[in-house]
């Protein structure tokens, strides 16, 4: 039994298992059972990311060699919360490369009829529904996991360095990440970038979309917008998809400066 959302004609729900139309269908039990599960399917993992392993090999090392004491058991934990944060975030790329992909090969069979001016409205380019909306949940999907994963490191660097002798203060512990990167205000640029957005579009707005054409046929960019804007005066009322890959290969270096740093700390 589900809780149904009709949408126009159709309705959607979420089955818990293969179902008519389960590629359309989404929402949430009806029940909550107080029965507890008796039987159950755990799911392999047959590979995942090589932030966290170098890092609990050299302090397994360590602990061998009575350097430091073992690691508590909640460490090890917040690691595989990080590795399975990192695990989602190329899964959420690949859906956002795909989906933008898509959006912007439609987008150039445009006509004249469709540009929108400082000087003069067009006419709105018709896009799939569901392209647009699946790329739209992406993207909010990408800032989330991109923050979230930066958070969960920040509590394990600040753990690393508390069992080592070297606790942080909670308060500067942005300023001990940002001087592990470099201490250079390009090092962390991204973040700021990340949590200006993230922040908007999840505490404060929704996200919409546009095509920036400025450039074309050489170059087409999409544009997240904070709001559904008709005319663009200023660059604060939009991030550009461009911005946000720049915001990903910004965590990407800063996530290979952040596991040598604390490899670094216990050898």
């Amino acid at each position: 039994m589900c809780l149904c959302i009709e949408r126009e004609k159709d309705t959607f729900q979420l089955a818990p298992g293969p179902a008519e139309n389960a590629g359309q269908a989404y929402g949430v039990g009806a029940k909550v059972s107080t029965n507890m599960v008796t039987k159950w399917l755990h799911l392999n993992e047959l590979s995942g990311d090589p932030l966290i392993l170098p890092v609990w090999n050299v302090v397994n090392t360590a602990v061998k060699a009575k350097k430091v004491r073992r690691l508590p058991d909640a460490c090890y934990k917040l690691g595989l919360h990080v590795s399975t944060r990192l695990n989602i975030l190329p899964r959420v790329v690949h859906r956002v490369n795909k989906g933008a992909s898509q959006l912007l090969a439609s987008a150039k069979l445009h006509g004249p009829e469709h540009i929108f001016t400082k000087s003069g409205d067009g006419f709105a380019f018709p896009l799939d529904n569901d392209l647009k909306y699946c790329l739209l949940a992406d993207i909010d999907s990408l800032l989330f996991e991109l923050n979230s994963a930066c958070e969960l490191m920040m509590q394990l660097f600040a753990h690393l360095h508390s069992h080592v002798g070297c606790p942080i203060k909670k308060g500067e512990i942005g300023k001990a990440v940002r001087e592990a990167l470099g201490g250079k205000l390009e090092d962390s640029a991204w973040f700021q970038s990340l949590d200006k957005h993230r922040n908007f579009f999840i505490h404060e707005g929704a996200p919409y979309l546009a095509v920036d054409i400025s450039e074309e046929p050489d170059a087409y960019d999409l544009l997240i917008m904070r709001s559904n804007v008709r005319r663009f005066t200023t660059p604060r009322q939009y991030v550009a998809l461009s911005e946000v890959n720049s915001i990903v290969q910004g965590f990407l270096a800063a996530k290979t400066k952040l596991q040598k740093h604390l490899i670094s700390l216990f050898t």
